[in-house]
């Protein structure tokens, strides 16, 4: 998971900033002292109720863990598992955790003088986010917003020429959180039917090589929840259905009209063995491929129950 992690960081870094043209991005911050950044951990919900806060920092805090109320300048925002918080400079902050609840919460407050520049990799203008004030994250936007946080506190700690890493994890935070924000706002505003209509549109163009929901969420810029919500409300099957009847209705055309061998097709499609192709074959069809070969060979595709 980590491998293909930092394979994410370098692909998603690049894809981000041609993502969001509206404003200029520094390539080259010029800072080269990062000591000053603060990163905290609290695991005692009292130390932080206890802490009215306003300073001169951003602060992001990942909520692993806790359930209660963080008011931010007077507004009331939800605590609870797996979220982002963010208070900027100025912000008056203070915390109410539920009696008798754990909390496993990870700041890191970054100085002012340091956010002026990076800050210009937040692609909306500040006061959207103070708006905001919390982001709820998927299960997958909050493993990667935890592999950065986990890693940044070793990289603060590491030798003079490990810095580069705190830059680049600092801009790889800062467009992650945009572009959370971006698929919020995407999911509200965008007509459901335009999206499935795109969805199903990058089905038929890319079903052979990519099976995954979240290639294709990730096109879409929704998370693969709500995708998955809107193609069984709307289409009556999940997304993964969705993809897997595209591919299943490809595989019985060759079958059915093709001299090609099961192994040469299961090739062509891009499964990683035969047996894994008889697998996903006869898991939705209960037969495997060679005796649907032998029973509809020359058959006209219309023919063949559409169960089959």
């Amino acid at each position: 998971m980590i491998l293909g992690y930092n394979k994410f960081l370098i692909f998603f870094y690049m894809h981000i900033v041609s993502s969001f043209k509206n404003k200029p991005i520094q390539h080259s911050t010029g800072i080269s002292d990062f000591s000053d950044i603060i990163l905290t951990q609290y695991f005692e919900k009292e130390r932080l109720e206890k802490e009215d806060m306003t300073d001169d920092y951003f602060s992001l805090f990942l909520i692993r863990k806790g359930w209660g109320t963080h008011q931010i300048n007077g507004q009331i925002k939800s605590v609870q598992h797996k979220q982002l918080h963010f208070v900027f400079p100025g912000q008056e902050s203070k915390w109410d955790f539920r009696g008798g609840d754990e909390v496993e919460i990870e700041q890191i407050q970054i100085p002012e003088k340091i956010f002026e520049t990076f800050g210009s990799y937040l692609k909306y203008p500040f006061s959207h986010y103070m708006k905001m004030g919390e982001i709820s994250l998927s299960e997958e936007s909050f493993a990667k917003f935890n592999y950065e946080f986990a890693h940044m506190g070793t990289d603060l700690r590491s030798q003079q020429e490990e810095k580069l890493m705190v830059e680049f994890r600092l801009k790889v935070i800062m467009l992650m959180l945009s572009r959370e924000v971006y698929r919020i706002h995407y999911e509200k505003r965008m007509d459901s039917a335009c999206l499935l209509s795109r969805f199903i549109t990058l089905v038929f163009e890319h079903f052979r090589e990519q099976r995954s929901v979240s290639f294709y969420a990730d096109k879409l810029a929704v998370t693969t929840n709500y995708l998955n919500i809107l193609c069984s409300k709307h289409l009556g099957k999940t997304a993964t259905g969705i993809i897997s009847r595209e591919l299943l209705s490809e595989i019985k055309q060759y079958l059915a009209a093709s001299n090609l061998s099961i192994k040469e097709l299961s090739i062509l499609m891009n499964f990683s063995s035969v047996s894994s192709f008889y697998a996903f074959f006869k898991k939705y069809t209960g037969m495997t491929p060679k005796d649907f070969q032998s029973k509809y060979a020359g058959t006209v595709l219309h023919a063949v129950p559409e169960d089959l």
